[in-house]
């Protein structure tokens, strides 16, 4: 009991440490809108562990956030404006839920090597709400259009992976190779849709091409503490079937870790994320998502039971740039981002 009584207190205080730097960061807000109408969470990265031949390492990983986003529209001369339909300045007020079951396999071919598949289902949700710039309910004529109070789920794009493993001047160090495979669902072009008064939507649940990505791990041991380093980087290099092209992704970090118990780690670290512009027929768009960048600090703790490892991250902003473009900006806030990892080693000889 008593031991228990420990690790709780621990992981409280990792807890409470993560909420003073919240709140000392101001809850990663960002004063522009871009991207929010299409949301993508940074991948939650497993630990590259050596596969003997045979073995099988089976994990699922569930992550979620929330933003809130407010974004002007209309016009403030009318007689002046040229959006359809011709309406005064007026905020959407949106909230969105974004969710993640990531289930990944992985398995050891030996000499170092493995294969490694990932298949995300996805859910967002999504609420709206109007009003005047002075604060009062408004009623767009175009409701529905742009916005709407759903939730969407479906699986996103399954990642398909190869994995060598060495280790150098005692760095245990992997590098994968792969490609995304374009199953998740995409949709027309919403911002042709949007300027004909058509309904349309933002969220896409994947690429809708064959996307190449490189990544690395690399670990090592500095007693008590061990050192971990990663990367991961996933291009699209051609246009969907609708002439959509994603940006760009980039995401690397860094983290520190020490054994607090015998079976329970935690650790710190920081992470940088990149996401490029992305085009719709060849063109960056100027209302569209022109790419950002965020450096994330991170808490994570580690509980093993037996074979079986769970862990929980959360990472926050505390930094945050969104390209702005031509069009009025608004604000966006996405304050932290969980994740809950659980994992266990099959088989081998």
């Amino acid at each position: 009991m008593k031991r228990i009584a420990t690790r709780i207190l621990a992981i409280s205080c990792l807890a409470a440490g993560l909420s003073v730097v919240v709140a000392a960061v101001g809850a990663g807000q960002a004063a522009a809108c871009a991207g929010c109408r299409n949301p993508n969470m940074p991948l939650t990265r497993l630990d590259a562990v050596e596969l003997g031949a045979g073995e099988v390492r089976a994990s699922a990983v569930v992550a979620a956030t929330a933003l809130h986003v407010i974004h002007p529209a209309g016009c403030v001369d009318l007689n002046a404006c040229d959006e359809v339909p011709v309406q005064p300045r007026y905020l959407h007020d949106q909230r969105i839920y974004p969710g993640e079951l990531r289930a990944v396999a992985e398995v050891g071919l030996g000499r170092g090597f493995a294969a490694e598949v990932q298949l995300p289902v996805r859910l967002v949700a999504t609420t709206i709400q109007y009003s005047t710039p002075d604060g009062q309910p408004y009623t767009p004529l175009d409701t529905g259009v742009h916005h709407r109070d759903e939730t969407l789920a479906g699986i996103g794009d399954p990642l398909l992976l190869g994995r060598w493993g060495t280790t150098v001047a005692g760095a245990v160090m992997s590098l994968r190779a792969g490609a995304s495979l374009p199953l998740g669902v995409t949709r027309p072009n919403p911002f042709t849709l949007g300027d004909m008064g058509m309904r349309h939507q933002h969220i896409q649940f994947g690429t809708g091409t064959f996307d190449p990505l490189l990544g690395f791990d690399a670990a090592k041991q500095f007693v008590p503490l061990q050192v971990v380093a990663y990367g991961q980087a996933q291009a699209s290099l051609y246009e969907n079937k609708y002439g959509f092209r994603a940006g760009a992704r980039f995401l690397g970090g860094a983290q520190v870790r020490r054994r607090l118990f015998a079976t329970f780690t935690g650790g710190a670290g920081v992470d940088v994320l990149h996401e490029g512009a992305e085009r719709w027929d060849g063109e960056i768009l100027q209302d569209g998502n022109l790419g950002r960048t965020e450096v994330l600090a991170s808490i994570a703790a580690m509980q093993s039971f037996g074979g079986t490892a769970v862990g929980l991250t959360a990472r926050f902003p505390v930094w945050r740039h969104i390209v702005a473009g031509d069009e009025p900006q608004g604000s966006l806030s996405s304050p932290v981002m969980l994740s809950v990892t659980v994992s266990r080693t099959f088989g081998g000889h």
